[in-house]
């Protein structure tokens, strides 16, 4: 019996990490049970998924059930806007048995002020909650920016109040120019996951998705992130959940060094 990881509680893995665009399409999620047992086996509490893996809630939902994990939220690549695309991916999420579906603001959207980008959420929020989900946003390097005086991230969150929760991506915030920290601190409460990603130590910090490649990634705790205050802030605002991701060639490489990392910190 492999003892299960509990620290931080609880850590899971965001599978977008083992995506496999060769054998499942552009997307890269199918229902991949070696890769699911594999994870199950590093000792991951959980999973993060991307809409339903392999398309059938039903058959995923057992799958990971049968490996012990949970599923503890779901990411889509629906546009929140879109008022066929998003019911149908909270549908889909829903019935995986998640309890939180996760979009990314397109970037254009953030930089250019927002625009009509809280009154989408806001109507996406209440779509989920129709289904029995929380919504929430997973931010990039455009929500570390300001607009008018004040940090993007920091707007949204007055601007859509507890109606919509934050999860922020360490490795982005740092690319945006950001103190990952810093944020999670400002933000409290409204933070309720992490992306743990590290950023290769000298590596040449551009803003921009075009900023980040598979070079980049590496391990977590051996690159120039500062995961010792990123965990300690987070502890510090009970953020509920930690999502190991890597978008390395290699991620079933890094897991296990990040995994072991994690595990090693001191606890406040």
């Amino acid at each position: 019996m492999v003892e299960r990881v509990t620290e931080p509680l609880p850590l899971a893995v965001q599978l977008y990490t083992f995506r496999d665009p060769d054998r499942f399409g552009g997307a890269g999620m199918g229902l991949d049970i070696p890769t699911l047992r594999a994870i199950a086996e590093a000792g991951f509490l959980g999973v993060e998924t991307v809409d339903v893996p392999g398309g059938d809630p039903v058959a995923a939902r057992q799958a990971l059930a049968d490996l012990d994990l949970a599923i503890a939220s779901s990411h889509t690549w629906a546009d929140p806007g879109d008022a066929d695309a998003f019911p149908r991916a909270a549908d889909g999420v829903a019935a995986l048995g998640s309890t939180r579906i996760i979009v990314s603001p397109r970037p254009d959207e953030v930089r250019d002020g927002l625009g009509g980008l809280t009154d989408r959420l806001a109507a996406a929020a209440n779509v989920a909650a129709d289904r029995g989900l929380r919504l929430g946003i997973h931010t990039h390097d455009a929500e570390m920016g300001t607009h008018d005086g004040a940090r993007a991230i920091d707007r949204l969150a007055t601007a859509l109040g507890d109606a919509v929760d934050i999860q922020i991506d360490i490795f982005w915030a740092v690319v945006g120019g950001a103190d990952p920290a810093e944020v999670i601190t400002s933000l409290g409460s409204r933070v309720v996951s992490l992306h743990l990603k590290d950023e290769k130590k000298g590596y040449p910090r551009e803003a921009g998705s075009a900023g980040a490649t598979a070079d980049a990634d590496v391990p977590v705790g051996t690159g120039q992130i500062d995961f010792p205050a990123v965990l300690h802030a987070a502890e510090a605002t009970n953020v509920g959940t930690y999502y190991v991701e890597d978008e390395s060639t290699d991620p079933f490489a890094h897991i296990p060094q990040s995994v072991a990392y994690l595990e090693a910190l001191p606890r406040p």
